[in-house]
């Protein structure tokens, strides 16, 4: 929010940074009365910012200029300037005027002579073409932009590039698409180029929450992002003590509540605006009832936290407002004044003084306690001047993401046909002189700030984190009885056979339940130990296996799958580039896709016939039993002109059928990895794994057929449930691309796999990988847009979330482990309803899910 326009007021409203610029300030000659307008008369001019201020009896009027161009701005009358006149002041020699901006910083302006010849009658540009506009663009940033090198931009190569695209004849839509290439190349938040119909160019990162909003509605992005929002202050009203959260004067700005009693909670979501009203008051008198509003708030707050130990204080969805509500916010938490950083005009045009940034205690209430200072990639501009007065305070640790860095005042330029061009042009420092612009308050213990996974499960992730480190009991615990409880009340409810669940804290096991019927009909009971069918889940452990043989040199990730001693080529015909590498498989980033024959390779055992029969799809080919071979059914029946499997096509159209353009999840190309890996380097994989992760961790009930597992301990019937809810028993069935999802594995089994992933490769001194092949397998693999999750060998993650899910006919899996709070939970269950029935499920297990996970992540603290 920290913008300068082009009047007084305006610039009080959006101005960022703190008072005290060395300059020797003094009253009017008359040092009895109040100043006048008259006191001020002159051209004033703001160095470094391309701006000049005309006072006279008829107001202000402002000018915006660079080298080659000056615009005619704003005008204010002297009514209207009334309220501004107690913060103007000059120097004893008359020729330095100074604004103590009462929202920021001072402005130091120089007397001129006259006004330049570019900003005379007769000279001044009142209007422009789209070549014209381009090039006052160009030159105000090369003039005043602070960041070029530090944001790796050669500007004027930029303008090589661009202008010639510029012309007379393109279109408004066509112009602002330009610019919006070359800002977004800037990831600058103060950065754009606005027109008057408020469609605009700007240089915004796409962060995490953008991702999650263009997953929700890419067509309302501002309705996804009120939807994120509520997500956001529903989990954190289940988090607090007494399920509220509490606010002053209906403030839309700052919220607060109790997470325990010796723990509090203050999220601060702008520094503006701290309550609302709809009085059309001057923008001065609408900040200094902020600073007065700033007050009221931090001492409300502070009296009901006068008990409390420690508090967290939120800042990861504040997008900034004003310095000094910042620096008034900050000293409520010193006994003592303190300087935090400085911040100076920095460009190719000016020089400025280095002005310091401070903070004074509060004269009422201080809280000198220790404080958790909560920031992400959202916290931005004025947000990040808080988050640096906080992070210097000696009990304070931030934690979470970087900040936004988009830390500099945003210098504005009102341009002919209603454009403005906002940019960043003063850097601002730390205490120990770093630049806060692009790396941001860096956190002093970095973790994920968002995750969507944080919703479902009812959970905030670095709030978890400061209550675990804090040893904090909360309201919200489990107990086992409790647990079990539910677990039964969910069978009836979603109306599955079976549960099986485990609960992981640390490297234990702290959890593990079994309810239901693992074969109806032969009233057999599920246990912890019974073996499930867990769908795609068995990609993550096939990552396992091919991180092994990773380990051991006998395949790279970087290997093109032309080398890997394949009977057929699977790359398309279509690409004459890069070709396919099994970094592109493990990733989803191949350009294969399932065809929509994909159903129809799914066979029952018994007769080799096709699953989709029994579902009444008649389009499979039952005239022949289904392929069974992986490498049969991958060179002959589906990466083969006419295969029996290819259908409609496999691969995803145009550029998205190329490897490292889009990222496409895809069953046959898991299995491909797994096939490619197997014949480089010599082996069946499903014997190897065996002997080296099941065998070693003394997964006894797990094995890839089920034919195999143990007798006395068969899987899991599975049972598809449809609209009615009559559950309906599948048949054994199976796949030729068994690896990317017919896993057998018990939850207990399954818990020993996450808990080695989760510790670096060790379960119980046992190794199945080293820490660095762990850490490889479950970090980004790739460049490839990709939303929700961010991709690894298999393994996704969200947040601080790492695992997968599966889903199969008759087949319901996820695991998941948070690496912060160091809990997993398992949940497997014998049934689904996605194939006849409601869909419902899932959504519904999310409930377990959240409470399995409430339980882990207060294990530690309710038996310390």
């Amino acid at each position: 929010m920290k913008r300068f326009t082009l009047s007084i007021l305006a610039s009080a409203m959006f101005l960022s940074g703190c008072n005290g610029d060395g300059v020797k300030i003094i009253k009017p000659k008359d040092k009895d009365r109040p100043a006048v307008l008259a006191d001020f008369y002159g051209q004033w001019n703001l160095l470094g910012h391309g701006q000049i201020w005309s006072i006279d009896a008829s107001g202000l009027t402002t000018y915006n200029y660079n080298s080659k161009n000056c615009v005619k701005g704003e005008a204010e009358t002297e009514k209207e300037l009334q309220g501004a006149l107690k913060y103007l002041s000059l120097s004893e020699s008359q020729d330095t005027l100074t604004f103590a901006n009462p929202a920021s910083s001072n402005l130091t302006l120089s007397k001129l002579s006259s006004l330049p010849e570019l900003c005379q009658d007769g000279q001044l540009t009142t209007e422009m073409t789209y070549p014209q506009l381009f090039d006052y663009v160009w030159h105000t940033l090369n003039e005043y932009y602070a960041f070029f090198e530090l944001r790796g931009i050669d500007w004027q190569q930029v303008y090589t590039d661009y202008k010639p695209k510029v012309t007379d004849s393109i279109t408004q839509t066509e112009f602002i698409e330009i610019m919006d290439d070359i800002f977004t190349e800037f990831g600058d938040g103060h950065l754009s180029l606005s027109a008057n119909d408020g469609t605009s160019a700007d240089g915004n990162k796409i962060d995490t929450l953008l991702k999650e909003a263009l997953l929700l509605d890419d067509e309302n992005m501002e309705g996804a992002l009120a939807k994120l929002h509520h997500n956001e202050l529903r989990v954190l009203k289940h988090l607090m003590q007494d399920g509220e959260l509490r606010t002053y004067d209906n403030s839309d700005a700052l919220f607060y509540g109790k997470i325990s009693d010796d723990l509090g909670y203050l999220r601060i979501d702008k520094v503006s605006d701290m309550v609302a009203d709809n009085s059309s008051d001057s923008v001065i008198s609408r900040i200094e009832r902020d600073l007065t509003n700033t007050d009221k708030i931090m001492e409300q707050v502070l009296t009901e936290f006068a008990d409390v130990e420690s508090m967290i204080i939120d800042l990861r969805y504040n997008g900034g407002g004003y310095d000094n509500v910042s620096r008034k916010i900050a000293g409520y938490f010193t006994d003592k004044a303190y300087s935090f950083g400085t911040k100076q005009v920095a460009n190719k045009a000016h020089q400025g003084q280095s002005i310091e940034l401070t903070v004074t205690p509060s004269e009422t209430l201080k809280f000198t306690k220790p404080i958790y200072v909560l920031t992400g990639e959202n916290t931005g501009s004025g947000a990040e001047v808080l988050a640096q007065a906080l992070k210097t305070l000696p009990q304070s640790k931030l934690v979470g993401e970087a900040t936004n860095g988009s830390v500099s005042d945003s210098l504005t330029h009102e341009l002919p046909g209603g454009w403005e061009l906002s940019l960043s042009h003063q850097v601002y420092k730390s205490q120990a002189g770093d630049v806060l612009e692009k790396a941001g308050v860096t956190p002093d213990i970095y973790m994920p700030a968002y995750a969507s996974v944080d919703h479902k499960l009812n959970t905030d992730t670095p709030i978890e984190f400061v209550v675990q480190t804090l040893g904090e009991m909360t309201t919200h615990r489990y107990d086992v009885a409790k647990l079990n409880g539910l677990l039964e009340e969910a069978l009836k409810e979603t109306g599955l056979p079976s549960l099986s669940v485990a609960v992981i804290s640390g490297d234990k096991i702290v959890y593990e339940q079994a309810v239901g019927h693992a074969d109806i009909a032969q009233n057999r009971l599920a246990t912890i130990h019974t073996p499930y069918n867990v769908g795609s889940i068995s990609k993550a452990v096939s990552a396992v296996a091919i991180m092994q043989q990773v380990e051991k040199g006998t395949v790279s990730l970087d290997d093109k799958l032309a080398q890997m001693n394949l009977t057929f080529d699977p790359n398309n015909p279509e690409n004459t580039g890069e070709q396919m590498s099994l970094r592109n498989l493990v990733t989803h980033t191949s350009g294969i896709k399932d065809s929509d024959m994909i159903l129809c390779t799914y066979y029952v055992h018994e007769t080799g016939m096709p699953l989709a029969n029994i579902f009444g799809i008649p389009y499979c080919d039952d005239s022949a039993p289904v392929t069974q071979d992986l490498k049969t059914f991958l060179a002959n029946d589906y990466f083969k002109l006419g295969g029996r499997y290819v259908g409609s096509g496999i691969y995803f159209d145009e550029e998205g059928g190329l490897p490292n353009q889009v990222h496409g999840y895809s069953n046959i190309g898991s299995a491909l990895a797994v096939h490619a890996v197997e014949q480089k380097a010599g082996l069946n994989l499903a014997n190897d794994m065996q002997a080296h992760i099941f065998a070693p961790l003394k997964m006894n009930n797990t094995h890839w057929y089920h034919t195999e597992l143990d007798e006395d301990n068969p899987k899991a019937i599975q049972y598809s449930i449809d609209r009615d809810g009559v559950k309906h028993a599948m048949p054994e069935y199976s796949y030729a691309t068994f690896y990317d999802g017919d896993l057998n594995v018990s939850s207990h089994d399954l818990s020993k796999l996450l808990i080695a992933v989760a510790n670096n490769g060790m379960y119980e001194n046992v190794r199945i990988l080293q820490d660095a092949s762990v850490e490889q397998m479950l970090s980004a693999q790739s460049d490839v847009f990709n939303i929700p999750y961010q991709q690894g060998v298999f393994w996704y993650w969200d947040g601080s979330f790492f695992g997968h899910n599966g889903g199969d006919p008759g087949t319901h899996a996820s695991m998941s482990y948070n690496k912060e709070t160091k809990t997993g939970v398992i949940i497997i269950a014998n049934g689904e309803d996605f194939i006849h029935g409601k869909d419902e499920i899932n959504s519904q297990l999310n409930d377990i899910a959240s409470s399995l996970y409430r339980y882990g992540v207060q294990f530690p603290a309710n038996n310390k």
